[in-house]
């Protein structure tokens, strides 16, 4: 029987909530982030990852997010990561409101190519055919507004100060991913020195699957083994023979089914970009951005 108003309200572990929260940007690192924390013995992660509770859910209130949390009531660390925070102008001060102590992860990633790889999530996911980037920006315009990092970014430092928020670049995650864990660990307050197998796994970010219900069986054993919390376990199992030829040939890469990015599509998105992409190293403590896309400014400022 689903728990109620009065069944949730006698239930102490349906008053706890995340101490953490993902707030993307969509696309950049969000899966690793939450795997990483998923598999810390003294932290616990939200099934589903995304609740979108701030963004979409809000009519559901508290105690409907709150009940997403308490499997992992003994935990310090509950985690759950939605991207659609991120740019939704709404959710700073309702989570602040909510809980003025939950800290909040942003990632972030060149926005040019960011842009693209929203467009293969839309595919993948179904919501449009394998169609060419600029077929699918003429159908979507949250593939720009997601890149807006500065715009966005700027809400959530008023709104939760620099200390509750931790910005990290998608790029520098995928160069050394046990650093970047090892950061989040102590963002969150956790032990640093933890490293489990999920840290050296490679995702990939673009891949369909050939056979879905195959891939649904394989997640749905995957969620099993987590929930028991075998993380750890399931991440040496995926590098067996077996299982692991099984997920190979399971995949299919979108770029190679979607052409990638036309020369027209990123001087326009650079374009599109650039005075957002000015404003950003100062709100990140930074001189510059590891990116092409901030590489072109100065390039054309030059």
């Amino acid at each position: 029987m689903s728990d109620t108003p009065s069944t949730l309200s006698r239930n102490p572990h349906a008053q706890v909530g995340p101490t953490l929260v993902g707030i993307g940007a969509q696309k950049c690192a969000s899966t690793f982030i939450h795997a990483a924390l998923g598999a810390h013995p003294d932290a616990a992660v939200s099934n589903p990852k995304e609740l979108d509770f701030f963004s979409a859910y809000f009519d559901r209130g508290y105690q409907w997010y709150r009940s997403h949390f308490a499997q992992g009531a003994n935990k310090p660390v509950r985690y759950e990561a939605s991207p659609s925070y991120f740019y939704d102008p709404r959710c700073p001060e309702r989570l602040n409101a909510f809980d003025p102590s939950i800290k909040v992860i942003c990632l972030l990633r060149d926005p040019v190519a960011r842009a693209y790889s929203n467009h293969l999530h839309e595919v993948i996911k179904g919501h449009i055919p394998p169609l060419p980037f600029c077929d699918g920006l003429a159908n979507n315009p949250v593939y720009l507004e997601q890149g807006l990092y500065s715009r966005h970014l700027r809400r959530w430092l008023a709104a939760l100060g620099p200390d509750r928020v931790l910005v990290m670049l998608a790029e520098e995650i995928s160069a050394d991913p046990v650093s970047a864990a090892q950061q989040v660990y102590r963002f969150a307050g956790l032990d640093d020195d933890y490293v489990s197998p999920v840290l050296h796994e490679r995702r990939n970010e673009s891949d369909r699957a050939r056979l879905p219900i195959l891939r649904n069986v394989l997640r749905a054993g995957g969620d099993h083994l987590r929930k028991a919390g075998l993380e750890d376990t399931l991440a040496r199992l995926k590098t067996t023979g077996p299982v692991s030829a099984i997920l190979r040939a399971n995949s299919q890469n979108m770029r190679d089914v979607i052409p990638p990015l036309a020369d027209t599509d990123i001087a326009n998105l650079r374009a599109y970009f650039a005075e957002d992409l000015r404003q950003l190293p100062p709100l990140l403590g930074r001189d510059s951005l590891p990116w092409d896309s901030w590489a072109a400014i100065h390039a054309n400022d030059d």
